[in-house]
């Protein structure tokens, strides 16, 4: 009996524990149980931060993928893939998890999508297996692969589910999910419904949609455990450990800058010469810790002394913030800075809403920066 299951197989590579940082992404397509297409995409993250922790699993690095267009602009073309499709992942809720959280963060609409897991289809298929990652579930299957690169991982992810399948004599996807009782996923605008077994005495609730711009703060992959959060996000040394521990955070570029922090533009991370210097890095990540501007809009007027114009709109996204151009009716908060506005249209902007007018010294102060 041939298992002719017809789906697309995905996976998915992050620059950073933001769900929204995909850096790599595959897609391999399978008809009447036989891989007929294949297709990688190299994504440049925004913001454009690595982790050296995440370098070190997939080897991918700023340098790689600096060049390549965003998620958003590769969205129509990635979509011809995914959208109308069962999608297949090892783990399903961490790239599922990537994939809403790319689309929110570019501004695309989240379609209706429907899903598995192949690690929840491995446990129901071989439920005497002890391990049941995608690498020594390959292993015992003689899949040869790559791990921890997209298409590699998508391309054995993909023979393990027909491997299942084949141990399971269905016939297709919708009577292998019968056979082992396994409720398909489902995402949409409204949120995320994981796969699961259909007599699960307890369902997850659906998830909850995250304002876009806003990170979870964890990613769970592979099905270990969370990864560790300091307890304390003024914790320097805790906090920047995984940034300093070793050589690669060199690679590590935040919004554009190099390790030793200058801009492609040629100006000092620190503004200007005479100013106290900031440590970007670690005030960046304090910033997405602790999310001090979540739910605010910024706009940001005249030229700063310690940050360049690309580290405010990183900064105040890190922050949980959004950063406008111009203020309107919804602006929270304008920062001024040398030649900005006067303190006549500064009143008159504080009039038409309560509206904050900062400095940059206060605006950095409120980020968790003191001079």
């Amino acid at each position: 009996m041939a298992f002719l299951a017809n789906f697309t197989a995905i996976d998915f590579e992050t620059a950073n524990r933001r769900r929204d940082s995909a850096c790599q992404l595959a897609a391999v397509v399978v008809r009447d149980g036989q891989l007929v297409d294949e297709r990688m995409w190299m994504i440049r993250p925004d913001p454009f931060f690595f982790s050296p922790g995440n370098i070190r699993i997939h080897g991918i690095r700023p340098a790689d993928v600096e060049s390549q267009p965003t998620f958003g602009q590769l969205w129509d073309e990635i979509a011809t893939f995914l959208v109308d499709d069962c999608l297949i992942a090892h783990n399903a809720p961490f790239d599922i998890g990537v994939l809403t959280g790319c689309l929110e963060r570019h501004g695309c609409d989240i379609p209706d999508l429907h899903f598995s897991c192949t690690r929840l289809i491995a446990r129901q298929t071989w439920p005497d297996r002890q391990r049941f990652g995608l690498k020594p579930l390959s292993q015992w299957l003689d899949i040869q692969f790559k791990h921890h690169d997209a298409l590699e991982d998508s391309r054995a992810c993909a023979k393990v589910l027909l491997a299942a399948g084949i141990a399971r004599q269905a016939e297709s996807m919708v009577d292998l999910e019968q056979k082992l009782r396994i409720v398909r996923g489902k995402a949409g605008k409204w949120g995320v419904s994981h796969a699961a077994r259909k007599d699960s005495k307890k369902r997850k609730p659906a998830a909850k949609k995250t304002q876009p711009g806003v990170p979870k703060r964890m990613l769970r992959r592979g099905g270990g455990p969370s990864l560790a959060l300091s307890m304390n996000p003024f914790d320097e040394s805790s906090i920047t450990r995984e940034m300093t521990s070793d050589s690669a955070g060199n690679e590590t570029a935040v919004a554009g800058h190099s390790a030793s922090g200058h801009s492609a533009s040629g100006h000092s991370a620190s503004g200007h010469s005479g100013a106290a210097p900031v440590d970007w890095q670690r005030l960046a990540i304090r910033a997405e810790f602790i999310q001090p501007l979540r739910g605010k809009r910024i706009v940001f007027c005249g030229q700063l002394q310690m940050l360049s114009v690309q580290q405010t709109h990183e900064l105040t996204l890190r922050s949980g913030g959004v950063h406008q151009t111009t203020a309107d009716d919804d602006t929270n908060c304008i920062v001024i800075g040398t030649n900005g506005i006067d303190q006549q249209q500064a009143d008159a902007l504080i009039q038409r809403r309560e509206m904050e007018i900062l400095n940059e010294d206060q605006f950095l102060s409120l980020v968790g920066f003191n001079r």
